[in-house]
């Protein structure tokens, strides 16, 4: 992305990409078994009851903003985007209209891949290299659940409840070509929304100290309830890696700057939870549940919280910081089935990316409407600096 230009000329390219019936292209691309493993076990999210900030793609999002060399932002100001329920602000209903970037780091080098060529005949195929548009099952429509709200908030839920919240047909088992390479790889399914709704916390006006948060008594506020945190632009991912089977052997899922590692069982077919991190910040440390459940046999189920976005493995109420608290809230509102649009990005050296992953910069507005003592680290804003981008995020998983 060329800096002080307009974020709408960067270039993108993707190719609209059917499954190629299983065949295995070692030393061009990526072998149509990873292209399959990446499609099968795309996540189901389910965006939150009364979620008005909806995900969209990439390039409509670059249409309705300007770049400069370290934040891409918005030619009307965000007041006014806000206040237009039709504006780019609101996103789209994803279901097969925005894509998820799926960015694939293949750890069986190209050497490995050209000596497994040489025993094998060639093979005439129409793929193309990187990216490309992955569009399957459209006869899939997800169910929407019935349940209330309070219903949701269970710390756990059964196996079967989970499988009844949507119809997904089995996914096609990975049969192996003769001489070609065993999967081993990772890919990272990134999410992108437009805005990302902030917190409403209690707060005393002090005048010209500012607003300080403070705890609210029996539930009730005694100062006023306002808003921190929202920004333009919102990045979330979760992540899955593969090694010689047609099942991941982990699953990352993302959470603000906090994450759980699960593994994969197969004879239960459930993610287990096994370890989580905080990446940034001392009061983080939210509880995850121990299982996580697939729809369709391999589409892990999760659940997008309401205005935040943040990935969670159960719907409900779920606490992610202390102090001050502050609390996720998740459910079957809309089903997102990612698989209907992937977009797929190859991690190797000399493979083409679509021109928006050169840029290093905030995606979206700078921060505004701050505490008075900002310049001093106390770093309470109205609105807050956007995300970066996928390629300042390190892996989840190593090869």
């Amino acid at each position: 992305m060329a800096t002080g230009g307009q974020a709408s000329n960067v270039s993108y390219s993707s190719v609209s990409q059917s499954s190629d019936g299983g065949i295995c292209v070692p030393g061009s691309g990526l072998p149509s078994s990873v292209r399959r493993l990446v499609r099968d076990w795309a996540p189901l999210v389910w965006l939150a009851p009364g979620e008005r900030f909806l995900p969209l793609g990439v390039t409509e999002f670059l249409d309705n903003v300007q770049s400069d060399q370290y934040y891409l932002r918005t030619r009307i100001d965000i007041e006014s985007l806000l206040q237009n329920r039709s504006s780019f602000l609101y996103g789209r209903r994803p279901a097969g209209t925005v894509p998820v970037y799926a960015l694939v780091k293949n750890c069986i080098s190209k050497d490995m891949r050209l000596r497994a060529a040489r025993n094998m005949p060639i093979l005439k195929t129409s793929v193309k290299r990187n990216a490309f548009t992955l569009i399957q099952d459209p006869g899939f429509l997800a169910q929407r659940q019935t349940n209330s709200v309070s219903d949701l908030r269970a710390r756990t839920i059964s196996q079967e409840q989970i499988r009844q919240a949507a119809t997904v047909p089995r996914f096609e088992k990975v049969r192996e070509e003769n001489g070609c390479q065993k999967v081993h790889f990772h890919v990272t399914y990134w999410m992108f929304y437009p805005f990302s709704e902030g917190k409403t916390i209690c707060v005393l006006d002090l005048g010209f100290f500012g607003s300080w948060p403070i705890p609210t008594i029996g539930g009730v506020c005694i100062g006023t309830l306002k808003e921190y945190g929202s920004h333009i632009g919102d990045w979330e991912h979760m992540s899955l890696y593969f090694k010689d089977n047609e099942y991941p052997l982990a699953m990352y899922v993302s959470a603000h700057d906090v994450g759980a590692f699960y593994q994969y069982d197969p004879r239960n077919g459930t993610f287990v939870y096994e370890s989580q991190e905080t990446r940034k910040g001392l009061f983080q440390k939210p509880t995850f549940p121990e299982k996580v459940y697939t729809a369709g046999d391999s589409h892990p189920i999760l659940f997008s919280a309401r205005g935040s976005h943040g990935l969670w493995t159960a719907p409900g109420k779920h606490k992610f910081v202390r102090v001050p608290r502050l609390y996720d809230e998740s459910g079957f509102g809309t089903a997102w089935p990612t698989w209907k649009r992937l977009e797929l990005l190859l991690e190797e050296d000399n493979e083409p990316l679509p021109g928006w992953m050169t840029f290093k910069g905030k995606w979206g507005n700078p921060s505004s409407n701050c505490h008075p003592l900002a310049r001093l680290g106390f770093n309470i804003c109205e609105f807050v600096d956007g995300p970066t981008g996928i390629p300042m995020k390190k892996f989840n998983f190593r090869c």
